[in-house]
């Protein structure tokens, strides 16, 4: 009887601990159920650029086990170079669940611009790219002026904002000052005495001519060499190169000139005027004199050469002889009346006779008659003898 009591003592607590292992067992197949019942997974979020592997941990909220979880879907044909949002299948123990992933871009581009840039106005104004010097982004990036810009009436430095965005609306702004410059003309040439204008000088002369100084102008344009012409306006300088040059020569006016034999006429006696604008020319003979004393018409050759070295040539005739008196002109003494649209011969009955030569020939000069209108005018008559003296008279002419 003794032993039957101590199996039974034993007895008792082998089936207390599968009691209590039978309620860990229940236990745990509750709480795992219940935990599979709960939200253990949820969304992920990854930055566009994120260099990142997918994990099922990445998934988890604090309730699930990475032990229990698993893809069902291939991570790996998640792009996590493009923003936009892609779904997962996952499994918990024997839950299936649906997550996202979203790639998202919240970085602003990272940009270099330029601080300075020197616009023509004779060109465009630059597109706002031209102004960025390097960018750096996950995505396509574009770049604008967060205020377009404009050419300044007098030409002053401007400040302008660029802006530099991706797709996704993220931006970073920079500063440019823009200088304006080619308003004045960087060089221009002119003849002496030529008069400096504003269609020389600007790109824009009607807008800008108020910018010169008119009797700056004035002074450079009477002055050889090369100036420096300076203009500023607002917060702008510019400067022209102004060459003033004399490429044109001396103008020059002779005579014929008469002396008797032996005599040696100088320069001046053959010149009826000599002009230059640089100033007073040099005038010579071109070649030497004749003989004094060999009597008859000579060509003389006279130069005259301004400060630049331009030479003017031209020729008169000297003539060396003892006659020193014209011809005289017979038969023209007197008035005449013609018919209105008549042809007369205004030659008949008109003669020259020289003291030395005797006859010589008679020319007329009709250019101030009319011959279609009436009224009166005056011709005139010119005979010349072998000496190279000239006798006239004139003679009025009537037409009606």
């Amino acid at each position: 009887m003794a032993v039957q009591r101590k199996k039974r003592s034993f007895l008792i607590p082998i089936l207390l601990l599968v009691a209590v292992l039978l309620c860990a067992l229940v236990g745990l197949m509750t709480f795992t159920v219940w935990c599979d019942s709960q939200q253990v997974f949820h969304d992920l979020t990854v930055e566009l650029g994120q260099e990142t592997t997918l994990s099922i941990r990445d998934f988890l909220t604090p309730l699930g086990r990475p032990s229990r979880a698993s893809f069902v879907t291939d991570p790996s044909t998640v792009d996590l170079s493009k923003v936009g949002r892609t779904s997962l299948t996952l499994m918990h123990g024997t839950q299936k669940a649906v997550v996202n992933v979203i790639v998202e871009d919240t970085t602003p581009p990272v940009a270099e611009f330029l601080t300075e840039y020197t616009v023509s106005v004779t060109d465009f104004l630059p597109q706002a790219g031209a102004l960025v010097v390097k960018t750096e982004d996950y995505s396509q990036v574009r770049a604008y002026y967060a205020e377009a810009p404009v050419i300044p009436d007098d030409y002053s430095d401007t400040t302008v904002t660029v802006v530099v965005e991706d797709t996704s609306g993220n931006k970073v702004e920079g500063h440019c000052v823009l200088h304006f410059t080619d308003w004045l003309r960087k060089s221009c040439t002119l003849e002496l005495g030529q008069q400096l204008t504003a269609e020389m000088l600007l790109v824009n002369p009607d807008k800008d001519a108020g910018l010169l100084d008119q009797e700056a102008l004035k002074e450079i344009s009477a002055s050889l060499g090369e100036h420096t012409l300076t203009v500023t306006t607002g917060s702008s300088s510019a400067q022209c190169v102004i060459t003033v040059r004399d490429t044109t020569a001396p103008a020059l006016v002779l005579k014929n000139v008469q002396c008797l034999p032996g005599q040696s006429p100088e320069v001046g006696d053959f010149i009826v005027s000599v002009f230059d604008r640089s100033g007073e020319p040099v005038t010579s003979f071109g070649k030497e004199l004749p003989d004094p004393y060999a009597e008859g018409a000579h060509i003389i050759a006279i130069e005259a050469t301004d400060s630049s070295g331009n030479v003017t040539r031209k020729e008169a005739t000297l003539w060396i002889s003892g006659d020193m008196n014209p011809p005289v002109i017979q038969g023209a003494d007197k008035d005449m009346t013609v018919e209105k649209g008549a042809s007369p011969d205004f030659l008949t009955g008109v003669s020259a006779t020289d003291d030395v030569d005797g006859s010589c020939d008679v020319t007329v000069d009709t250019s101030r008659l009319n011959l279609a209108k009436e009224g009166t005018y005056t011709i005139t008559y010119s005979a010349m003898d072998n000496s190279g003296n000239v006798g006239t008279c004139q003679r009025n002419i009537t037409v009606k």
